[in-house]
């Protein structure tokens, strides 16, 4: 009886089913509807929230990386309270995307638990309704750091930490950062130190106190804590800059003599570029440890550089990286201070805009490698070097056929995180066609060469970008107080230098599609680049040390010391053969793959004998056919006979 009712059932709906159907063309059914936006969250405004917010972080639980945050804010008068949690960092294009790691969220008035929603919209938005007469809310949460690599930045480990306050604070909503005041604490694990650029502090037994600070300040002003530290002076003159070393043990704490000696020379030739400085103290911050970070933030007055334990002490292996916390140090003027208008937000939840990256990172990569260079910290060589990479790499880069490299600084905002830090990143197929953030550092850099040497030249040597940099990041020597500026700004300031019609010089290099990478600097400094099949002693150490084959300026691919592809040129005759990232070459030309045996047939190949390829994709073999008739071509930064020589007085030391 039941599967009979169970039929007619069946067939009774189906013969309904079989109405709607027959009707539905005729009859006028409801179109769904969308739901009503909710209200959204209150824009900031530049007005003092009233009363200091306290803010006490219990960091005492490193081993686990369970910070544990408790706030007091007043609410006097208030009927609802909407907190957020930083989006962006002051200055910085790369979204922190560090939500998911706060937990246990609780907010009591007197005592009482009060419920809270996340806002529908914008989900780093919380918001609380509030008993008639509150004074204040409590606010607890934890903030969990990963403890592997695999799950994201290593920030805090049995030895040591990185207290980034962004990742610590909820803060009310409406109010730009700098008119909210904040009383912060920090709880430390007994007996370590700590360092921070943060003024006023007091410590009693493990807790720290520090003066109260406005938001943004607070932000810009991470804490060093370690269970072994040590404090070098790079300078006191005109103000303190102070080299902080956190190791896994003491004896890792030391710099060697000569290292720091090239540190307060590059710190020296900083202030001879810039002329003045903008922080009454600097603080550069290097965690040294092989299981800690990626860790790098820039502020105002300090940078954050986790480093591998031996970074110091290895001089063969990481020498030429010992300029890399000054990129940090340039960001102080550049970045922070002279900060593109687009990128200055009035609060942490306000996204910037990128469009003037290849000026924020372009030009302090730039600066960078002439400081290193002025003060020793980089070897000419090494520095010619570095040069003859950036100009080769960038060499080709198709994708300026339909791209602007004002469009591909944006790209850390499409992609949302930047992989060198955040591991969410999603890693681009094809970087040369796509382009990405890094043109914008390093096709800035060359951008950045060219406007120097043109500036030699057209002056007769009597002005160079030194001039620009006074001029520019230099004034208001000891203001903190960031200045915004366009693309209309850096014109003029160009202009006052030496006039030219630097703006339609810059619309062709960074609005422009069609056209070649710029390498109009590298041949007015009096170099060019050359190509031969033979490497250079340092491209030949490099794949020694890695193992893989740098094929990229002949056939176009990258590949490790199995036969894995790391990369493929667009265009070129790997990519036209079929090669993609991931696959593996098992064999070429029927013998069994190695870096010698490839190398050979691309020597020997020639445009009607094809070199033959064995392929494996997961559990997938395939052949391959690929075409190629140059050889070798590995690439080399050269003299030009008979031409001044600008690189060499662009890298000179000041006097």
């Amino acid at each position: 009886m039941k599967f009979v009712m169970t039929t007619m059932a069946l067939v009774v709906s189906l013969a309904l089913a079989g109405c709607d159907a027959a009707n539905g063309a005729t009859a006028a059914w409801p179109l769904p509807q969308a739901t009503p936006a909710p209200a959204p969250v209150a824009p900031p405004r530049d007005v003092a929230y009233p009363g200091t917010l306290r803010l006490d972080v219990d960091a005492s639980d490193a081993m686990r990386g369970i910070h544990r945050i408790h706030e007091v804010i007043s609410v006097r008068g208030m009927k609802q309270l909407t907190l957020l949690f930083p989006q962006w960092i002051p200055g910085d294009p790369v979204p922190p995307n560090v939500l998911d790691q706060v937990a246990g969220l609780a907010f009591n008035v007197d005592g009482k638990r009060r419920p809270w929603r996340r806002d529908p919209v914008e989900q780093a938005a919380f918001h609380v309704d509030l008993p008639p007469g509150a004074q204040e809310v409590d606010v607890d949460f934890e903030f969990l750091f990963p403890a592997s690599a695999a799950i994201g930045p290593v920030l805090s480990t049995p030895t040591m930490v990185d207290l980034q306050w962004q990742s610590h604070v909820l803060y009310p909503a409406g109010y730009y950062s700098r008119g909210i005041q904040v009383a912060p604490t920090v709880t430390l694990p007994h007996d370590w130190q700590f360092a921070s650029s943060l003024d006023g502090a007091t410590r009693v037994g493990d807790v720290v106190r520090f003066s109260p600070v406005s938001l943004d300040a607070l932000v810009d002003s991470p804490v060093m804590a370690a269970r072994w530290m040590r404090q070098y002076a790079l300078s006191d003159d005109p103000v303190p800059v102070r080299l902080d070393v956190a190791a896994d043990t003491e004896s890792g704490l030391l710099v060697p003599p000569e290292a720091l000696d090239k540190y307060r020379r590059e710190v020296a030739q900083a202030y001879k570029l810039f002329g003045g400085q903008h922080y009454d103290h600097y603080d550069m911050l290097v965690w040294l440890a092989n299981d800690f970070g990626p860790a790098y933030f820039e502020q105002s007055r300090s940078g954050e550089n986790g480093f591998p334990t031996a970074f110091f002490s290895d001089q063969a292996r990481y020498g030429r990286s010992l300029g890399a916390p000054f990129h940090g140090f340039v960001h102080a003027w550049n970045g922070i201070f002279r900060v593109p208008a687009t990128m200055w937000t009035a609060n942490l939840n306000v996204a910037p805009q990128d469009s003037l990256l290849w000026v924020f990172e372009g030009l302090t990569m730039y600066w960078n490698g002439v400081l290193d260079a002025r003060s020793g910290v980089a070897s000419r060589e090494d520095a010619l070097r570095s040069w003859e990479s950036t100009a080769s790499a960038y060499a080709n880069r198709p994708g300026l056929e339909w791209r602007t490299l004002q469009d591909a600084s944006e790209e850390v905002l499409i992609q949302h995180g930047n992989n060198i830090i955040y591991p969410e990143e999603r890693l681009q197929p094809w970087p040369d066609w796509q382009l990405n953030t890094l043109d914008a550092y390093l096709q800035g850099q060359l951008i950045w060469l060219d406007i120097d040497t043109l500036i030699r030249e057209r002056s007769k040597g009597r002005k160079s970008l030194d001039d620009f940099a006074r001029g520019f990041f230099g004034i208001r020597n000891g203001s903190r107080v960031p200045v915004p500026y366009t693309f209309e700004d850096l014109v003029a300031a160009l202009n006052f230098v030496t006039p030219y019609d630097w703006a339609t010089f810059l619309r062709a290099r960074v609005d422009s599609v069609g056209i070649n990478t710029d390498l109009d600097g590298i041949t007015r400094a009096g170099y060019r680049l050359t190509w031969s099949g033979q490497p250079s002693g340092f491209q030949q150490a490099s794949e020694t040390k890695s193992g893989g084959s740098n094929l990229s300026f002949s056939i176009g691919v990258n590949l490790k010391k199995d036969g894995e592809v790391t990369s493929v040129v667009w265009g070129s005759a790997a990519w036209r053969a079929g090669l993609v990232v991931g696959a593996k070459v098992l064999s070429v030309d029927g013998r069994l793959y190695q870096a010698s045996v490839i190398k050979s047939a691309i020597s020997d190949s020639r445009g009607d004998r094809p070199i033959q390829l064995r392929v494996a994709r997961g559990q997938t073999e395939y052949a391959l056919s690929l075409t190629w008739d140059g050889g070798l071509r590995y690439p080399h930064l050269e003299r030009v006979p008979g031409t001044p020589d600008l690189l060499d007085d662009i890298l000179r030391p000041r006097p």
